[in-house]
């Protein structure tokens, strides 16, 4: 039994270390100001006017100005036929307009200024806003939105999903508001919005960076941002998780060395 249950707690850190999130931003360890320059957000083109903002330990966004950026920290992943990838945040939208225009995406190459691709839209209708989903430019190309009215001014926990199918011009994206029926399954939820691949620009499977975006100051919303993260994993996202601090990493890895050492000692 005690062999058994040291395994099992190799197995368990092994687990731990697998799952741990590509991206995680809480905004908390920044001076109120402007994120840009702040962590490792970089501005996106040259525009820096109206740059985004840090307050209350959130990045706010505004309706038009400055573009920002922040890579993968461990660096571009290229998604496999199948795969998945989640961008989690909890979002407070202040403001929309009924246009409508995206405010998050991710880009396939750091400081990229026209590949945009997974974009999240928030538009204003009777009573409170409504979030969509596209998958990048292209002619004829439009958002799909939710049909569930949100509440300005609340916290809400928001995942979007990208799929990447096998062959082109047809992957799919998702996107789900809390609360959620499973946290760790992405198909046992039912989705807020989802949409096909319609945009005649071929997908690309890598990924870089997230990027923020103040959009046109006429269909553009006012967001507050928390607790962004981004996985391969839905249960990494669902509920903020954090990548862990290398001290974390090493006492994990440690238990995991530990549990070898004593079955080793027990034979």
């Amino acid at each position: 039994m005690k062999k058994l249950l040291c395994c099992g707690g190799l197995l368990i850190a092994t687990l731990g270390v697998q799952a741990t999130p590509l991206f995680s931003d809480d905004f908390n360890t920044y001076s109120p100001g402007n994120l840009v320059g702040q962590g490792t957000w970089a501005q996106t083109g040259a525009s820096a006017t109206t740059p985004i903002q840090v307050s209350g330990g959130k990045a706010v966004l505004g309706t038009s100005g400055q573009d920002a950026y922040s890579p993968l920290p461990g660096g571009p992943i290229t998604l496999a036929d199948g795969e998945n990838f989640y961008i989690g945040l909890t979002l407070n939208v202040a403001t929309a307009q009924a246009g409508g225009d995206y405010f998050l995406h991710w880009s396939p190459t750091v400081g990229n200024t026209s590949t945009f691709i997974d974009r999240l839209f928030v538009k204003s209708t009777t009573g409170g806003y409504l979030l969509g989903w596209m998958e990048t430019s292209g002619t004829g190309v439009v958002p799909s939105y939710g049909s569930t009215v949100l509440n300005f001014a609340t916290d809400y926990r928001v995942v979007v999903a990208y799929h990447d199918v096998a062959g082109a011009l047809n992957d799919t994206g998702s996107v789900y508001v809390n609360p959620f029926t499973d946290l760790n399954v992405e198909l046992n939820n039912t989705p807020y919005v989802t949409k096909n691949w319609t945009s005649p620009t071929a997908e690309t499977e890598t990924i870089a960076a997230l990027n923020f975006r103040q959009g046109s100051a006429g269909s553009a919303a006012g967001v507050g941002i928390d607790n962004l993260n981004a996985s391969k994993l839905f249960s990494d996202v669902s509920t903020y998780t954090p990548i862990p601090e290398p001290a974390s990493l090493s006492l994990l890895g440690g238990f995991g060395l530990l549990a070898w050492w004593s079955t080793r000692r027990r034979k």
